[in-house]
């Protein structure tokens, strides 16, 4: 009967390179942070990755190699596209006859992505070790240069002589295309021929365009009334050549002289102040306290 394959925890437990309790800590910390369990105990300082890279090395029989510091040809880096390699954490080092690929791996017992890697090759696929840490900004370096536009500023955000992995930004220094100015859209309502005709634009708004609060304004006197011909009309109710001022009147029959002149202008309807006035004393949003008698 075939034994079942052990995962890389529990050979790590039965090594005695880590704990039951830290294996369940850092499959826990795994489903959070993703990626491979290694470089979770790594993360959480439960082993080293020189530790991790000799267990990996004597459990698989792979090779270990450094690739800090690598220079790998355009050609080979082509081989694996920069998406594969960043998802999985594997770097294309060289090629082999006939027909094979040597790829750097964190983890060799990672069968997913050494099919990935043959599929998109089309090489059977040697795996060596290297740290992880390494691994990862190997592969930043390496496919930004190979991928980086002509004219382009490429910045390290967070890089320092103690911390290995880096966030690489690219700044592209091409122009950018200015698009043209939109043309200018009618309103979406008609123009008031009063307070939007060019006079008005250009001088400030009065609120009180007829000067009917205007205690200094004299109306002018009317003009002298023609023959009556056969007129059942009545142009004036008084002969004096001038009118009294609004501020001379009592405060009822101003307000009574404003509404005729809303009526009559057809502002507000016979009823419709009286209806309104009516709803409103009933509501209790205004008191009618002086009523007449």
């Amino acid at each position: 009967m075939q034994q079942p394959i052990k995962r890389l925890g529990e050979l790590l437990v039965e090594g005695g390179l880590i704990t039951p309790a830290q294996l369940q800590s850092a499959i826990t910390h795994q489903k959070i942070a993703r990626g491979r369990l290694g470089s979770n105990l790594v993360a959480l300082g439960y082993i080293s990755e020189e530790v991790l890279m000799d267990f990996l090395s004597h459990q698989t029989g792979v090779p270990q190699m450094d690739v800090r510091n690598l220079v790998v040809p355009p050609q080979i880096l082509k081989l694996v596209p920069h998406r594969l390699a960043d998802q999985f954490t594997v770097l294309p080092i060289t090629t082999k006859e006939p027909k094979s690929l040597v790829l750097a791996m964190s983890d060799p017992s990672d069968l997913n992505a050494i099919d990935s890697a043959r599929f998109a090759s089309g090489l059977n696929v040697e795996p060596v070790v290297a740290s992880h840490s390494a691994l990862r900004k190997a592969i930043s370096d390496l496919y930004r240069h190979q991928d980086g536009p002509a004219g382009a500023l490429t910045v390290e955000l967070g890089h320092d002589s103690h911390q290995e992995d880096a966030l690489p930004v690219t700044f592209s220094l091409a122009p950018m295309a200015v698009p043209p100015p939109a043309p200018p859209q009618p309103p979406a309502y008609p123009r008031d021929p009063f307070f939007d005709s060019p006079a008005a634009q250009t001088q400030p708004v009065n609120i009180d365009p007829f000067g009917l609060f205007d205690p200094t304004r004299v109306a002018p006197s009317p003009p002298p009334a023609a023959a009556p011909v056969n007129s059942g009309l009545v142009h004036s109710r008084t002969n004096s050549q001038t009118t009294r001022r609004l501020d001379s009147y009592q405060t009822r029959t101003l307000v009574l002289g404003l509404i005729r002149l809303f009526q009559r202008r057809g502002i507000i309807g016979d009823d419709e102040l009286q209806r309104l006035l009516s709803n409103l004393v009933e509501s209790g949003e205004i008191k009618d306290d002086d009523k007449l008698g």
